[in-house]
């Protein structure tokens, strides 16, 4: 789903239709038909490389399921076949979400072209499906770039003259939380020329139509006590102009700037403002904690 009309994380809150209707062959085994587990990518774009993240959500009659074993396999599509590429378990990440969370596969995938995968879950109590995924949740296929569109790993972060307080001394204006967090004393601009590596979340804790937004920024401020010393952290909201009519809001310039059209987001910067890391969808703690420890360390 896209920025102003629903963020992707909707979808661990709503029925996943058509992943399976109408999917080349990829090889591998039909969706179980008995099963009522649903299976979606949480994403907008998947970049060729090595240990790519897949997040991916699971529901059974559309309430999210965070109890399965999920195993998934990767297949390039030549024409209606597939050859198998990868193939790595789903771990469910939920840590800090409040109860939301996704299932993430970290796959090599080697070159640009079109993708199938066979996500298949299991869940203690014998429901057990196998289902194939050969699109995004907006109908493309599920096309691996080489060329992505949204900022990616090694590449510089944009020099984004992003919102302060000392620009907009009503935080209210800039942060759609309730309260507003603290994390909006610096620019991504200020803080790449200040060679502080930043981790930046773009996220609209009001208007994101999913309950990922909310927690996914208490996740970041749940972080925040033990590395501000060594990172800057910088919240993003999605939209602007919300004030006093939240009907005639429009996406921020920093949203544009960065090319996004989902949310949440989160970036990691080094100190030099190449991007060492980039999440999309909800990213537990845990999972977060990790990267900013492989960041600093």
């Amino acid at each position: 789903m896209r920025i102003g009309v629903g963020a992707i994380a909707a979808l661990l809150l709503a029925a996943c239709g058509g992943s399976t209707t109408g999917a080349p062959d990829t090889g591998g085994p039909a969706a179980t038909a008995s099963s009522q587990l649903q299976v979606e990518l949480v994403a907008s774009e998947l970049v060729v490389g090595t240990q790519q993240r897949l997040p991916i959500g699971v529901l059974d009659h559309g309430t999210p399921v965070t109890d399965a074993a999920v195993h998934v396999r990767a297949y390039l599509l030549q024409g209606t076949t597939g050859v198998f590429k990868a193939e790595s378990n789903a771990p469910f990440e939920g840590s800090g979400l409040e109860g939301g969370g996704v299932y993430v596969a970290h796959l090599d995938l080697a070159q640009a072209g079109n993708w199938g995968l066979d996500v298949t879950a299991s869940r203690p109590n014998g429901e057990h499906a196998t289902t194939r995924v050969a699109t995004y949740a907006d109908g493309r296929p599920l096309t691996v770039t080489a060329t992505p569109i949204v900022p990616a790993v090694g590449q510089p972060a944009p020099l984004s003259k992003s919102p302060t307080v000392g620009d907009h001394p009503d935080v209210t204006s800039i942060d759609t939380g309730d309260p507003p967090d603290d994390m909006h004393q610096v620019s991504i601009a200020q803080a790449i020329a200040q060679h502080r590596p930043t981790l930046v979340v773009f996220a609209s804790p009001a208007f994101c139509t999913s309950r990922a937004c909310g927690p996914q920024v208490k996740v970041v401020q749940g972080l925040e006590p033990a590395y501000r010393d060594r990172l800057t952290f910088i919240h993003i909201e999605i939209y602007t102009n919300y004030k006093p009519d939240a009907s005639k809001r429009t996406i921020a310039p920093t949203v544009t700037e960065w090319r996004l059209q989902t949310e949440p987001w989160i970036f990691l910067l080094d100190s030099k403002g190449i991007i060492q890391a980039r999440f999309e969808g909800p990213t537990a703690s845990d999972e977060l904690k990790a990267a900013i420890d492989h960041l600093l360390g």
